[in-house]
């Protein structure tokens, strides 16, 4: 208050008292340049000083060039992009002692291989959000967080679910790891976790990691509980093999959604067929999952390992009623390519057995099953780029091998 103080009365301190300047500023190389985290680095200072206000802010552009089936016989190109900016807020200082907000937009255009080959699960799955065709944005989260002690969180507002399903080696959105659908968010959600829902969420922890997650969600991304309401679960197991770090849990759902097996989703490509089917009340699913190092640097935080996941559920208004992957990824063990990170996949999913006895007369289907391999280097210190290979063999009986081959461009602005 004192300097302002100086200003009002148009006064100037003494010449002794006067700070000394600051250096002149390094002039930035090329190098400089293409070695720094970020694409316009530290904004002029702007990110350290939000960051000592307790604001952190990313932007990331990620743009998807994808070559895909579009019959027997042809292929075609397909580009896309997505823009993700993302603030986390401490409002410790501000408002309360614990709380945090957080926020999310996305902005999306361009193409995507929708129904490519016939494929069941999207193979492209960042360019599903907010919406899979077009340019669109949207505030997929705005929530906030408090944190009571060291040992309980609690969430509430409106959360992507998208984003929450991050594991040591799947989920990343599709911006980041695998592409398809099968490892970034589960499809069993399907009709238990929609990709946009308001709700609480807690979580008992255990060093700042979950360790118990208790939630309740909609069911439906459309309206306010217009459509019952999700009970979500997650149980971290204490097992540590290898003495290595690892992630092993059991967890589920159980809604009261009101909903039928043909009913649309963004987690899915299901064949819009004019069936009138009853109406179920009620879904719920089941998974194990295990993620464990096998190679791991606590330096620098970098490693790879095995990963797996196995889940059923009711079969109906699921149409899937088994699902699993497993699978190896994380950061290539090579001097000089530390950055580099790499994955390799395979997802089994099964069609629920209603809908396949419903389905019949016009169309036969069978288990749809996938391989996915990826590629990540660094050609800069701000970018990412990324090669991935997927061949799908379809849902629908009778339908041939599909290969897809995508690239993947992410830049950290």
């Amino acid at each position: 208050m004192a300097a302002l103080g100086v200003c009002w009365l148009g006064l100037t301190p003494a010449r002794a008292q006067e700070p000394a300047p600051p250096p002149p500023p390094t002039p930035t190389t090329a190098s400089d340049w293409l070695t720094r985290e970020k694409l316009l680095g530290d904004w002029g200072g702007a990110r350290t000083e939000m960051g000592n206000r307790g604001v952190t802010m990313s932007l990331d552009f990620t743009q998807f060039f994808e070559w895909a089936p579009e019959g027997d016989d042809d292929r075609g190109f397909d580009y896309g992009g997505k823009l993700d900016f993302k603030v986390r807020s401490d409002l410790g200082n501000y408002v309360a002692k614990g709380l945090a907000a957080t926020s999310h937009v996305e902005f999306r255009y361009g193409d995507t291989p929708l129904l490519a080959g016939g494929t069941l699960l999207p193979t492209s799955a960042s360019l599903l959000f907010p919406e899979a065709e077009g340019e669109h944005i949207k505030i997929p989260a705005l929530y906030g967080s408090y944190l009571f002690s060291p040992q309980f969180v609690l969430n509430f507002g409106r959360f992507d679910t998208v984003d929450l399903y991050l594991k040591p080696f799947t989920g990343g959105e599709g911006v980041d790891k695998f592409m398809n659908i099968a490892f970034v968010a589960p499809p069993m959600w399907a009709r238990t976790i929609p990709p946009v829902a308001e709700g609480v969420i807690g979580a008992f922890l255990k060093n700042y990691e979950p360790v118990v997650t208790l939630g309740l969600i909609e069911s439906t991304e459309e309206g306010f509980f217009d459509n019952g309401a999700t009970v979500m679960w997650d149980v971290r197991l204490p097992f540590k093999p290898f003495k290595l770090p690892g992630q092993y849990s059991v967890g589920g759902e159980f809604s009261s959604i009101t909903a039928t097996s043909l009913d649309q989703t963004k987690l899915a490509l299901l064949p819009p067929l004019n069936i009138p089917l009853e109406e179920e009340e009620g879904a719920w699913t089941l998974n194990v999952t295990a993620h464990q190092y096998l190679a791991y640097d606590e330096g620098t935080k970098r490693g790879w390992g095995a990963f797996g996941m196995f889940g059923v559920t009711d079969g109906n208004p699921n149409f899937v009623d088994v699902f699993a992957h497993a699978g190896f990824a994380g950061s290539v063990s090579l001097r000089g390519r530390e950055r580099d990170t790499f994955g390799l996949g395979y997802y089994y999913s099964g069609i629920s057995d209603d809908l396949q006895n419903t389905v019949e007369p016009l169309i036969r289907m069978r288990k749809e099953q996938g391989f996915e391999i990826y590629y990540t280097f660094p050609p800069t210190g701000w970018s990412e780029l990324t090669a991935d290979l997927q061949i799908v063999d379809p849902f629908l009986l009778g339908s041939e091998t599909r290969l897809f081959f995508s690239v993947r461009w992410k830049i950290e602005i």
